[in-house]
């Protein structure tokens, strides 16, 4: 009975009770390998009163004098104490290590007194800078300085100092490049983290936006930051995104979207369902419904979760357009997204199997057009989509002026040529010029990524077996996507019928969104009260 329980429970979706509580289920497997086989690296030694030990240790770890951008810079302070500092050059700010450690260090005559000889003094009176701790071992001072702090080492305390003073290059803020705009903010991410975060709280100024503090990958040590709203987000979402990234065992993460594959439920579904977008105002959004984001140092985008099917098609400009125009735009995208999968299927099916339910000029048409083609209609088709995904491509690794023009000379002159050397038919390049349009309607990169292979799967299904394939692969693909959640969240919540659904499908007036989605289970599931526009009472 147990098979049959988990067939049903496959094609059929029972939604829960409306007093269900939001929980998500802790991973209670065993373990996947035994931990005790594996050989637990000697812990690093503690920071040492001597600084002649402490300095061949840290020239043993950053391998110096043989990294030649790593600076160690040897002082002597009053009293013959001796100190020295190490720094990445380029990582940090010279001026800002010049101005408020090197000088004050040399300046005040703190060591004449062996009274006041103290870690928590030189902390508290000569390091000027405003970001500044005191650590006592070896690995949280070589992690600071390999995220471009400056370490302090005194001779005669067993601790040194870290002082936040990086200065790496980077891009300033700029235009969202994929998720372009008219209306609405104007500003997109870029790849240092705490200009990030802070952009995320220009939108949302509230001591309850959290910042929490995570870490991604044995060796690179990726910094990143779990964003949410304490009195908003539901706490088992909370606690689940942050099961699932310390549970990354990788040496290196470099890009988000690593991230992005190693905790989503389901990797091997050709839809991702993970959000990734490059603007904050959108992030802020969702963390004003309940989600949860990741913001990731170095990279330019972040992760909104959990995520649902019909979010994956909206656009960053619905948010603020007038409803009639976001639901106009809304319907030619959703119509878009159709065109771009399934019609060259339908054009094979139709052509090769049912073509009695073309007119009969129209067929006389399709059929005089292809007279002198020598390939059957799937090659045909074949040929010139892997035509145009080859142009595509080479667009997008062209540098920016040689792309544009590469792309409409180069399909001009193709599809002239293709065409006038009787290889394919003019409905053939009709067809698939359509395809192409609708595909760059599509609002997320990832997902028109996902469509694009779609796409070859239900043209080897109209060919092969026409109406009756195509509508096998809609089915299959249904189920599959009804059988898939978001982070225990199923992905094609809100259920039609739900109250919830015309929200999410439509854009419904601002005044109308009194509730943040309710399968999220937030703490506060209201947003705005139930008469939000009060100057229109009593008119």
């Amino acid at each position: 009975m147990k098979i049959f329980d988990k067939i049903k429970n496959f094609f059929i979706y029972t939604p829960p009770d409306e007093n269900f509580q939001f929980s998500l289920k802790k991973d209670t497997s065993g373990a996947v390998f035994d931990v005790r086989a594996e050989k637990e690296e000697p812990p690093a030694p503690k920071i040492s009163k001597d600084i002649e030990q402490n300095r061949k240790y840290i020239e043993s770890r950053f391998n110096y004098p043989l990294n030649n951008d790593v600076i160690i810079r040897d002082l002597t302070l009053n009293g013959d104490i001796k100190i020295f500092l190490v720094f990445y050059d380029g990582m940090c700010n010279g001026k800002l290590i010049n101005d408020n450690i090197i000088k004050p260090l040399l300046e005040i005559p703190l060591f004449v007194d062996e009274d006041r000889y103290d870690a928590d003094i030189i902390l508290e009176t000569l390091l000027t800078h405003s970001q500044s701790s005191k650590t006592c071992d070896f690995d949280s001072i070589i992690d600071n300085i390999n995220f471009g702090c400056c370490a302090i080492f005194v001779d005669g305390i067993a601790a040194a100092f870290s002082a936040d003073v990086k200065d790496w290059p980077h891009r300033t803020v700029d235009k969202p490049e994929n998720e372009q705009s008219i209306y609405g903010p104007q500003e997109a991410f870029a790849e240092m983290l705490r200009g990030n975060s802070a952009q995320i709280r220009k939108f949302l100024k509230t001591e309850k936006l959290i910042c929490e503090k995570t870490t991604i990958g044995n060796i690179s040590k990726t910094p990143g930051v779990i964003m949410y709203i304490s009195d908003i987000a539901n706490e088992d979402l909370v606690n689940e995104v942050r099961r699932r990234l310390d549970g990354i065992s990788m040496d290196y993460v470099i890009s988000i979207e690593e991230v992005s594959m190693m905790i989503e439920d389901n990797p091997m579904m050709i839809t991702g369902h993970i959000l990734a977008t490059e603007r904050p105002d959108r992030v802020a959004r969702a963390l004003s419904e309940g989600r949860v984001a990741l913001v990731l140092n170095a990279s330019p985008r972040a992760l909104i979760f959990p995520t649902n099917a019909y979010e994956m098609t909206h656009a960053a400009s619905d948010a603020f357009l007038r409803p009639d125009f976001a639901n106009m735009s809304r319907l030619i995208r959703l119509i878009a997204i159709f065109i771009s999968v399934l019609l060259p299927g339908i054009f094979l099916a139709i052509t090769m199997f049912h073509e009695e339910m073309l007119p009969t000029y129209l067929l006389y048409a399709i059929s005089a057009s292809r007279q002198n083609v020598p390939f059957p209609s799937v090659v045909e088709l074949l040929l010139m989509e892997f035509s145009f995904e080859m142009i595509r491509e080479a667009g997008i690794r062209m540098p920016s002026p040689i792309g544009s023009i590469l792309g409409i000379v180069g399909g001009l002159i193709l599809g002239q040529a293709a065409v006038g050397a009787k290889i394919v038919s003019p409905i053939m390049i009709i067809i698939i010029a359509i395809t192409g349009i609708g595909s760059f309607a599509t609002a997320d990169y990832s997902l028109g990524w996902s469509h694009r292979i779609l796409k070859l799967i239900f043209i080897l299904l109209g060919s092969s077996f026409g109406f009756f394939g195509i509508a096998m692969g809609i089915f299959i693909y249904s189920v599959l996507i009804a059988s898939t959640t978001s982070f225990g969240i199923p992905f094609l919540s809100p259920l039609p019928g739900n109250k919830l659904y015309k929200e999410a499908v439509f854009v419904p007036p601002i005044w109308q969104t009194e509730k943040r989605p309710g399968y999220l289970k937030p703490k506060k599931d209201r947003r705005e009260e139930k008469i939000s526009k009060k100057w229109f009472v009593g008119r």
